[in-house]
């Protein structure tokens, strides 16, 4: 940390600090950098293309009101990432994973019986195991502890350095208050410090009621430092009436480059989320199951290990 000292005066001994935080710092505009290296797709834009919205070295955010299938969705990103049969589910998430590198997704609101069914739900959409798939609870650490391990894992642990995803339900259990501006600003500081290592966080924050707004000042500062914001609503009619407890609509409420068209997520009768561009009527059953005869069968073996995922195969609808 640099000091100033009286008005604003810098000592002496510092400013050879300044020098080199310059030339850290400056931006070579003869370099030629190599294109944003998207990690998960998501959502398909007006001409109908991909869009990269979850990239290296930027972080995102899903934002919804309570009970809007926030987890569903945090499940989907990951199972697309690692690939396999996810595509059965979603065209919506689409994942480039090379192989070789972690995903390591952190749950801070739920118990264990909880927090290890949504994990579990991932390694069933994806149809086989990932070894580099590492969940985390953290609801019964203090939050010291939980801002303290996640760091750890970025910079000291021997995931160091092959980490591409994280995924945290949610940021606002990182700090005690989230009206406090100090340790909100230091998070989100923090947030952006961790995405320099060159993965990708993605984060879950509720929305105030009745707002299209993350809650909190931690979803104040948080959120505009954000490469994308996924925004999640519940299906009402104008009386705020629930139309479709089993579907939500996902919106790119924010991006910086080409936002996605509106698209729905809705949970089958496995507990499985799957997404789908036309909102569900008396007819989406009918016309979805046509659409799933026609799609070719994708044959991948199922997990050795299936005492960590279940031995289900996954069904799409």
């Amino acid at each position: 940390m640099i000091k100033l000292v009286g008005d604003g005066e810098i000592p002496e001994e510092y400013k050879e600090d300044y020098a080199a935080m310059l030339k850290d710092c400056l931006v070579d505009l003869n370099k030629e950098l190599a294109p944003i290296e998207p990690i998960v797709h998501v959502g398909i834009d007006y001409k109908g293309n991909k869009v990269a919205a979850i990239t290296r070295y930027e972080c995102s955010c899903i934002y919804a009101p309570s009970k809007a299938k926030k987890s569903f969705a945090k499940s989907l990103i990951e199972a697309a990432y690692i690939g396999g049969n996810t595509i059965k589910y979603t065209k919506h998430f689409v994942g480039t994973n090379r192989g070789d590198r972690y995903i390591i997704s952190v749950d801070t609101e739920q118990g264990e019986f909880y927090a290890q069914k949504c994990f579990k739900r991932v390694g069933k959409m994806v149809g086989n195991d990932y070894d580099k798939y590492i969940p985390i609870q953290l609801r019964k650490k203090g939050v010291n502890d939980r801002l303290g391990l996640i760091k750890w894992l970025i910079y000291e642990s021997p995931y160091k350095g092959k980490i591409d995803l994280i995924t945290i339900d949610g940021l606002a259990d990182l700090v005690v208050n989230t009206n406090d501006i100090v340790a909100s600003s230091e998070l989100a500081e923090d947030v952006l410090r961790w995405t320099a290592e060159g993965l990708h966080v993605c984060f879950i924050l509720h929305k105030n009621s009745g707002s299209q707004k993350a809650r909190g000042h931690i979803g104040t500062v948080s959120t505009i430092k954000c490469e994308a914001l996924i925004s999640i609503d519940l299906i009402t009619d104008d009386a705020g009436n629930i139309l479709d407890k089993n579907t939500v609509k996902l919106s790119c409420s924010h991006s910086r480059g080409i936002p996605f068209e509106d698209f729905y997520l809705t949970v089958n009768k496995q507990g499985l989320p799957f997404t789908h561009t036309e909102q569900r009527d008396n007819k989406f059953e009918e016309r979805e199951g046509e659409k799933q005869e026609n799609k070719p069968k994708i044959d991948l073996p199922i997990a050795t290990v299936n005492e960590a995922f279940g031995d289900d195969i996954p069904v799409a609808f």
